[in-house]
């Protein structure tokens, strides 16, 4: 039996950027960012990009990352556009072959162009 003051449940949202969902054709490509001193083998591969925002993405690929790890990205979103570099991002959270990355370092120039970007993306079309 439902109680008579039970209040339904809301869902908070902790992030600080909104995450614009990128077109079909956006792509991605990262390379592990090793200290030095390590000797590892370098991890690269390829995927998807299913959603960006100014501090981070969510990405499909069948190259596993490791969570806690930091990538050097290159976002490809349109052929129109030239890809965005991303010096470092970490991985926040792992759900099959999705990914969830936080941004941690990225030149001005390149921020400039990803926040350009995403208010291309968020315009309307006719």
């Amino acid at each position: 039996m439902p109680q008579p003051n039970a209040q339904p449940k809301r869902i908070i949202e902790l992030r600080k950027h909104q995450r614009i969902i990128t077109p079909s054709s956006a792509l991605f490509s990262f390379k592990q960012l090793v200290v030095p001193a390590q000797l590892l083998d370098d991890i690269e591969g390829e995927g998807a990009l299913i959603d960006l925002s100014l501090g981070g993405c969510r990405l499909l690929s069948e190259t596993p990352l490791a969570l806690g790890l930091e990538y050097h990205l290159i976002l490809q979103i349109s052929v129109e556009r030239p890809p965005i570099p991303v010096e470092a991002a970490v991985v926040r959270w792992i759900e099959d072959n999705t990914y969830g990355l936080k941004f941690t370092s990225i030149d001005t120039h390149d921020e400039s162009q990803l926040r350009d970007l995403l208010i291309e993306i968020r315009r309307p079309t006719n």
